[in-house]
């Protein structure tokens, strides 16, 4: 059995749909965790992007050793792979009073989850602690980089890391880069939304609002083979979710380990 990390970034907006019926003002929302509430892509549905995605690469027999057979098949045969969910660990978030349009944020949950998944699998390769004891009473956002006095995440206050704090952070380069806020819970900021409309004869028949994940968001994700070798050459581009005619889920895989 074989361990296999990857980094994924979302390189456009991503919109994974929950699927269920509400009667908030946002129409169509992405799918959630059902325990932290951040944004995921369920196994199954990245599974199903990728075997969609390989389909057309490799011959039948090897996409039902990888994925097994389709749903409604008479045969049943489980793939030889096992796919994970793929969890958000980074988000970009407004600035202002800065030369940059937007930072990236983690939130200590989303940074700790990352570390005990790796840990729970014998991943050892970051060797970070988790975080812990930072003081979100005086600020909203903590950095790992200096900061112009007016600076601003989502209009609130930012204050800076400790050199501790920064130097863990350091060691997760690879995945979260370089620059980086955190924050102490993602749900106190909305995603975006945005409007859509349906056109009949140029005339708008129906307008709805749908939530997305914004592009430069990171994701994580594990593959287990069974063995070392990695038949599924994720380099290049890999559609996710809804509206690729609308260029919506279009990401990039980065093997971590």
């Amino acid at each position: 059995m074989a361990l296999h990390i990857y980094k994924i970034d979302c390189i456009t907006n991503l919109h994974v749909g929950s699927g269920e019926i509400n009667y908030n003002i946002v129409d169509n929302e992405v799918e959630r965790d059902s325990v932290t509430g951040y944004p995921i892509i369920h196994a199954s549905g990245l599974k199903g992007a990728l075997r969609e995605h390989f389909e057309k690469k490799y011959t039948k027999d090897v996409i039902t050793d990888i994925f097994g057979q389709e749903s409604g098949a008479k045969e049943i045969k489980a793939g030889s792979y096992k796919f994970f969910d793929a969890e958000i660990i980074t988000r970009p978030m407004r600035v202002s009073h800065s030369t940059i349009a937007s930072v990236s944020v983690a939130s200590v949950e989303s940074i700790n989850n990352f570390m005990k998944k790796l840990n729970t699998f014998g991943f050892d390769g970051f060797g970070v602690d988790l975080l812990k004891n930072f003081d979100f009473e005086k600020y909203n956002f903590l950095t790992n980089f200096s900061l112009s006095k007016n600076f601003r995440i989502e209009g609130e206050t930012v204050g800076e890391l400790d050199e501790n704090a920064k130097n863990l952070l350091t060691q997760l380069k690879p995945v979260i880069g370089e620059k980086i806020a955190i924050c102490k819970d993602f749900n106190e900021y909305d995603l975006p939304v945005i409007s859509r409309n349906h056109l009949v004869n140029k005339e708008s028949k129906n307008l709805w609002y749908e939530e997305v994940v914004p592009h430069n968001s990171v994701f994580y994700t594990i593959i287990i083979t069974p063995n070392d070798d990695m038949k599924l050459d994720l380099s290049g581009i890999i559609q996710i979710g809804g509206h690729a005619s609308i260029g919506c889920g279009y990401t990039k895989f980065t093997k971590l380990n």
